[in-house]
């Protein structure tokens, strides 16, 4: 009697691939960079399938450069992701679109602290900030910050987020910072009245993987898998860089809506990039490699029956 081995080797290639299909995740390897084209990130969308947008001006403290925009006008949105790459290093990349290009002595120069906070175990509570400091005069950091607060509806909205002390700072640098004009050509109306056209700015920020997982797995007490543990989104700017108080992205100002009714969090997605959904695509690889098993195994049980004729 042959055994289970030599049995799946005559099985052929078409249960192998369709095996393969079902444990093996989705490449990690593409090589991306802060200055990919707007056209190859991830839109991020909301939990009812559509792409977030964000309202036109509604910054709180009334500086555009921290005002996300995007209303969908000609495809423009103001929230991108992407995974990859960059120097051999899993990477996540982020990119808002932001109101006003700000310059500094005519080169741009941003002085916001853009931050996004992400719940990776779905109790509606923000387990992990994270973002771009870059106060005037600072160099450049990439800073992850501990949640703060023991009430029991601490950091499930706006008004009862609170960031504490860093739990990590990575320097910024050309790899994994950009700042400067749209290169899609938006410029959407600013200013109290809307009345004035200035040219958008993208920011573009890049997090290794590992950092992330070990500092949101610090405080979840979960093991962060690219592929496997979902994660959902809220991205806000801050005058310090320790309260939600100028814009949130996808809703109007700040409000006090808790992020997971509608307040300003995105669907569930991977750290690759995979959109919720992906398990049932799984089960379809699955199905399929079920039938491809069966097809071969059927295959071979006929061809046992010739050869012993």
């Amino acid at each position: 009697m042959k055994s289970v081995v030599q049995r799946l080797q005559q099985a052929g290639p078409a249960w192998w691939l369709g095996l393969l299909a079902v444990i093996v995740p989705p490449s990690l390897s593409a090589q991306v960079s802060v200055l990919d084209d707007v056209s190859t990130f991830r839109t991020l969308g909301s939990v009812l399938g559509t792409p977030m947008s964000d309202p036109i001006w509604d910054q709180q403290t009334g500086q555009g450069a921290d005002d996300f925009v995007g209303d969908g006008t000609n495809g423009y949105y103001g929230f991108y992701y992407k995974f990859g790459q960059i120097s051999g290093v899993d990477s996540l990349v982020f990119r808002f679109r932001f109101n006003v290009l700000t310059t500094q002595q005519g080169s741009p120069k941003f002085t916001g602290n853009p931050r996004i906070g992400v719940d990776s175990n779905g109790d509606g509570k923000i387990d992990l900030y994270f973002g771009v400091s870059t106060g005037s005069g600072q160099n450049v950091t990439i800073d992850f910050q501990n949640p703060t607060g023991t009430a029991i509806d601490a950091n499930t909205s706006p008004n009862t987020s609170a960031l504490g002390t860093n739990y990590g700072t990575i320097t910024g640098s050309a790899s994994n910072y950009d700042y400067g004009q749209v290169t899609d050509g938006s410029a959407f109306l600013s200013g109290s009245q809307q009345n004035q056209v200035t040219p958008d700015a993208f920011l573009t920020f890049a997090v290794p993987f590992s950092n992330f997982a070990s500092a949101l797995g610090a405080n979840t007490g979960q093991t962060i898998d690219p592929n496997f543990t979902y994660l959902r989104f809220v991205a806000f700017t801050s005058t310090q860089g320790n309260a939600v108080n100028q814009d949130v992205y996808g809703i109007t100002g700040i409000g006090t809506t808790r992020y997971d009714q509608g307040g300003g969090f995105t669907d569930y997605y991977s750290s690759s990039g995979q959109l919720i959904p992906e398990p049932a695509t799984y089960l379809q690889f699955g199905v399929l490699a079920l039938a491809a098993a069966g097809a071969s195994w059927w295959k071979l049980r006929r061809t046992r029956k010739l050869q012993a004729a």
